[in-house]
C-alpha cells in the first residue's frame, strides 16, 4: 500500500491512512485521551506528553526506524498506529506496534488498512517480525490479527485490570517473509 492510500470502509465512508505529520499533533491527543478514557482497550488512559513533544516526534521520525500513521475520517483524525523496528542491534530485525481507532472508526476496515500499511513498510524496512501485545477481552481486534496471520505467542496472565477484573495481555506475532532490502545495515 503506497501512502496517502484512500480507502472505501465497510459502510461506505471514504478513509485516507497517510504519514502522520506534525500537524496531527493535538487530535492524535485527542484520540489517544478519548479511547483512553473508555478504558477498555489501551493501557494508557491519558496523555502525558506534551503536543510539542508530539510535534517533533512526528518531525524527527527516521522513516527507516519508525512509522507514525493517521487515519482520517472526512477530514478528521480518527486513528492512529506506530510501528517502530527494535532499537538493539540483536533486535534489529523486529518492530512493535500499537494501533487505536475511536469509536465511530471501529469495525469497518479501517484498522486492517492500517495494519496493512504497516505490514508493506516492515516489509520494505527489512523487518522480519511484527509483534504487539493486546488485551485477552479485545477479541474483535485479536480476529484481525488473526486474520492478517499473527499468532499467540504467550500471555501475561492478569497483566491488567479492566472493570475490576484481571485481564491478560496476548502476545502476538507475525513473522514477514525476508524482504528485497538488506536490512543487515540496521543491525
Amino acid at each position: 500500500m503506497a501512502l496517502p492510500e484512500t480507502v472505501t470502509l465497510k459502510d461506505g465512508r471514504r478513509a485516507i491512512v497517510r504519514a502522520a505529520t506534525p500537524d496531527d499533533a493535538e487530535g492524535w491527543i485527542a484520540n489517544i485521551n478519548a479511547i483512553g478514557a473508555e478504558r477498555v482497550y489501551i493501557l494508557t488512559e491519558t496523555f502525558t506528553r506534551t503536543l510539542e513533544e508530539i510535534r517533533e516526534q512526528f518531525r524527527s521520525a527516521n522513516p527507516d526506524e519508525v512509522l507514525w500513521l493517521a487515519a482520517e475520517i472526512g477530514g478528521n483524525l480518527v486513528g492512529g498506529a506506530d510501528f517502530r523496528r527494535g532499537r538493539r542491534p540483536k533486535c534489529a530485525h523486529t518492530a512493535s506496534l500499537g494501533i487505536a481507532l475511536v469509536r465511530e472508526a471501529r469495525g469497518v476496515g479501517l484498522g486492517e488498512a492500517m495494519m496493512t500499511a504497516g505490514i508493506d513498510w516492515a516489509r520494505r524496512s527489512g523487518i522480519t517480525k511484527l509483534k504487539l501485545g493486546v488485551f485477552a477481552t479485545n477479541e474483535r481486534a485479536i480476529a484481525l490479527y488473526r486474520k492478517l496471520g499473527f499468532v499467540e505467542e504467550g500471555r501475561l496472565r492478569g497483566e491488567a485490570v479492566i472493570a475490576g477484573k484481571p485481564v491478560d495481555d496476548v502476545l502476538m506475532a507475525l513473522f514477514l517473509e525476508a524482504s528485497p532490502r538488506d536490512a543487515s545495515a540496521h543491525r
